[in-house]
């Protein structure tokens, strides 16, 4: 063999060696624990260069050729708060794209990650504390982003929590910004706290698992990151959700994240999401996100309001939009909302906004097909003061507002009472409402239309309303509580059967009490039929139909009446109290007649025509004639009786035990002076 020969074999065998020592070498460092550690210890510390903070990285297992594993990992703030933790991470790579300055991940595997995003008061980002950006002189050209992409990544049990600056309302002022700033810190629904230099609120998104298909994180030629999902399963905190297997797209610039999810769960809805969602410039999270419900479980959807229902379902349409001159309001626009719940079915759109004290409920145009008082007790959050029962069918139009001050425009409703079968009441409204505790709605200015009231439904509900048949119809303006309510420009008719119809107009009020109502009533009949009023009290013996001032003060057993009425039979009036409460009924006052003629007044034409004028005291109660107690007086002036002239006439008597006793009487004609005294049989 040549010199040459020799030389270029030995060159071979000797680059030969040294390539296959820097394998074992390699290997040495890569493949044994020690190796890895050692390499763990550079890799670390070259990191800790780019890292302001504190960085931990556990023990890396497998090689360094395919991918590596990594047993947990942890990066904390100069402030010593978490940044990122995870536990097991495995990553699989080709080294190639290494070289090529190109980091591509498969196969990523993360065990229980938490990322802690937190924005201090001043506008700095911890994110940006830990990797603060290089700056750049002005003769240095902008460096292109890197490329960072994932393209298969099993992430389970993951934790998300976003931290931001926090704010009390701008306009609130001594008292009520302590007060404010007390409420919001001890509310159950949001996260609130004060830090070092402020206030902050945190947003949560825990126990979540999911499928990333493809991931950019960074990439030379596009600003912004995107992520690629499947099977996503995670608990939100605020607002309350609950997703699963759901899958989509995420897109991040900036501020800004854009979603577009073609399927969406919640533990028991199903439908899609788009929108945007944005934070910074020193504003709250905004959103503008629509949402498609295939079916909504009203149980998903209950954190809105603490009493609205928890069963029932529907489908809607729902856009979740912060207002953008109020950006601590949010609003929840329900349109073409069908749901079933609580024996009911409702129809139509309205908007919830959340962010004040008190819930605000706008745009409401509703159908009740029907509403059954089930769901209004619930959403009322306890029993009524009455036991309602029954169902609501007709249409409310409002523009809203707060519950407090709650603008009708325009309501047409039918109530079919099931305590009283057969019963029933229509009426339309409009005006203000306060609804903020159904229970008590209150009235403001509010014109109501009655087409009709059945009385059996108010007699069910207090068993100390006046037993009057029939039904009311009319109009009025309320105000106050329902249960105290004031009212004016009141213009009702009263029916019973097919007798006369009564008709009185006025104000006045009437509170439900614990026993009785308490009526302040000013009205002016015209007429008042007292033939239609016997059906419902016997006892009354006027049959005539009468038009005058009614005034009536007090609870049922003593009211206070003060009245002067005209009719065809003459004009009679009464200043005193009447007991309305039955069983048994009194009146103890006095009154006047004038030109009283009895063959109309008491509806009987076997009597005399007469025109009687006097004054007349009334103390007795009984519910009939026959079983009257007590002392009657009357003082009689000129008058006649048929063709008979009478001159000043007196009588005193006194009932009991179906008697009618005689005290004194004198009657006087033009010709002759009587006297009489004694006892006869009541009829």
């Amino acid at each position: 063999m040549t010199l040459r020969g020799r030389i270029v074999i030995g060159t071979a065998a000797g680059l030969l060696a040294i390539f296959t020592l820097a394998v074992l070498a390699l290997l040495a460092i890569t493949q044994t624990t020690r190796g890895r550690a050692q390499v763990r210890d550079l890799v670390v510390a070259a990191l800790k260069e780019r890292v302001h903070g504190k960085l931990y990285v556990g023990h890396i297992t497998e090689g360094f050729f395919t991918g590596v594993t990594i047993d947990s990992l942890e990066i904390r703030d100069p402030d010593d708060s978490l940044f990122v933790s995870t536990g097991r991470v495995s990553i699989k790579y080709d080294l190639r794209d290494l070289f090529d300055r190109r980091i591509l991940l498969h196969d990523v595997h993360a065990e229980h990650p938490v990322v802690y995003i937190r924005q201090h008061e001043n506008g700095n980002w911890n994110f940006r504390e830990v990797f603060p950006e290089t700056k750049q002189t002005k003769f240095e050209r902008p460096s292109a982003s890197p490329f960072i992409v994932i393209d298969s990544a099993l992430i389970h049990n993951a934790t998300f929590i976003l931290t931001l600056p926090w704010h009390p309302a701008p306009w609130l002022k001594h008292a009520a910004l302590d007060s404010a700033i007390r409420y919001e810190l001890t509310r159950k629904d949001l996260e609130i706290r004060k830090t070092r230099d402020g206030f902050a609120r945190t947003w949560r998104w825990t126990n979540a698992d999911v499928t990333v298909p493809f991931a950019r994180l960074s990439h030379p030629d596009t600003v912004g990151m995107l992520f690629r999902f499947t099977h996503l399963k995670v608990t939100e905190a605020d607002p309350p959700f609950r997703f699963a297997n759901s899958n989509g797209v995420v897109r991040q610039l900036g501020d800004s994240i854009w979603l577009d999810i073609p399927h969406l769960d919640l533990p028991a809805s199903t439908g899609r999401a788009s929108g945007k969602i944005v934070w910074g410039s020193d504003l709250p999270i905004r959103y503008n996100v629509h949402v498609h419900a295939d079916s909504a479980s009203l149980n998903d959807v209950a954190w809105i309001y603490p009493t609205l229902p928890r069963t029932g379902v529907g489908t809607t349409e729902l856009d979740i939009r912060t207002q953008p001159r109020h950006p601590h309001l949010t609003d929840f626009a329900l349109t073409d909302m069908d749901v079933h719940s609580t024996r009911s079915h409702l129809r139509g759109n309205m908007t919830f906004t959340t962010g004040e004290d008190t819930l605000i409920v706008t745009d409401v145009q509703l159908t009740a097909s029907p509403v059954n008082f089930d769901l209004l007790r619930t959403l009322n959050g306890k029993a009524f003061p009455y036991n309602w029962q029954g169902d609501i069918t007709g249409t409310v139009h409002a523009s809203g507002g707060n519950l407090a001050r709650f603008k009708v425009d325009d309501s047409h409703l039918r109530f079919a009472d099931t305590n009283v079968p057969g019963a029933y009441t229509e009426l339309s409204g409009k005006g203000e409402l306060n609804i903020f505790s159904p229970a008590f709605t209150a009235f403001n200015e509010f014109a109501v239309n009655v087409s009709t009231l059945d009385l059996r439904t108010l007699q069910y509900l207090n068993k100390e309303f006046p037993r009057l048949n029939g039904t009311v119809s009319g109009n009025a303006v309320l105000d106050s509580v329902w249960l105290d309510v004031r009212f004016h420009d009141a213009d009702m008719t009263h029916q019973d059967g097919d007798g006369p119809v009564s008709q009185v107009s006025g104000k006045g009020r009437v509170t439900w009490g614990e026993k009785y109502l308490t009526y302040d009533l000013d009205l002016q009949a015209h007429p008042l039929s007292f033939t239609t009023l016997r059906k419902s009290y016997p006892g009354v013996p006027l049959r005539d139909s009468l038009s005058g001032p009614i005034r009536v003060v007090g609870e049922s057993p003593a009211l206070r009446v003060t009245t002067s009425l005209s009719g065809d039979g003459g004009t009679l009036s009464y200043d005193g109290t009447v007991d309305a409460d039955p069983p048994t009924y009194g009146a103890h006052g006095i009154g006047t007649i004038s030109n009283a003629n009895l063959r109309s007044l008491l509806g009987n034409e076997s009597l005399p025509s007469t025109s009687l004028n006097g004054t007349y005291a009334l103390d007795v109660t009984g519910d009939s004639v026959a079983n009257l107690t007590g002392t009657g007086a009357a003082s009689l002036l000129e008058s006649r009786i048929g063709t008979t002239a009478m001159r000043p006439s007196l009588a005193r008597v006194h009932f009991g035990n179906g008697l009618v006793t005689v005290d004194t009487m004198t009657i006087a004609t033009a010709d002759a002076t009587a006297h009489a005294s004694g006892t006869v049989a009541a009829t």
